[in-house]
């Protein structure tokens, strides 16, 4: 070889450590992108950010629309920190998506709840089942449902260009449907 192509061989096993490097890096930091972009999308559907805290493997955050009191609550959890996992699954997140509302006599109507569906009230972390939750000092009953959510259809190219109208449809929906079925349990 000559001087000219080991050059080349050294530029090139350069720019491939960069690029693997850059990889991994933008792989660990979904957490963070989820979570900013959570934040962005629940701040365009008119809610206000009240509290945020993690575990360093759960994320937990919990917003209100300071207009009617409602409550939106979340628990993330990136599936996908490992890169060898995000390249054959896709980047993953574990989202347990909750509403609230502020009731009067939380007690007797969590109460209540708790006689009337008994089944709905065990732990689960399967997708799709609504469960029932209370805040017996703050007065919410909440309910909430887990969810797998493929956070690739999220990302662009860069991990930092984030589709938030969609985000924020996705959880507009989930919080649409929620409030409907509290609403529908309130009302029995």
């Amino acid at each position: 070889m000559n001087d000219e192509e080991k050059e080349q061989v050294f530029v090139d096993l350069v720019k491939y450590s960069w690029d693997k490097f850059n990889e991994r890096l933008n792989n660990s930091k979904i957490d963070e992108i989820l979570v900013g972009a959570v934040v962005a999308s629940n701040v365009k559907n008119g809610y206000s950010l009240i509290d945020i805290n993690s575990d360093g493997v759960n994320h937990y955050l919990r917003f209100e629309k300071l207009t009617d009191r409602t409550r939106i609550i979340f628990k993330l959890n990136n599936l996908s920190e490992d890169l060898t996992v995000a390249k054959v699954q896709g980047h993953l997140a574990d989202v347990t998506i909750g509403y609230g509302e502020k009731v009067n006599n939380v007690g007797t109507v969590w109460n209540a709840f708790k006689s009337e569906i008994k089944s709905a009230f065990m732990l689960t972390t399967e997708p799709g089942v609504i469960t029932c939750d209370a805040d017996l000092t703050g007065s919410y009953i909440y309910v909430q449902i887990p969810l797998i959510l493929n956070l690739d259809k999220y990302l662009g190219e860069n991990i930092y260009t984030i589709n938030v109208p969609l985000l924020q449809k996705d959880i507009d929906c989930v919080v649409h449907s929620l409030r409907k079925y509290l609403k529908g349990r309130l009302a029995a």
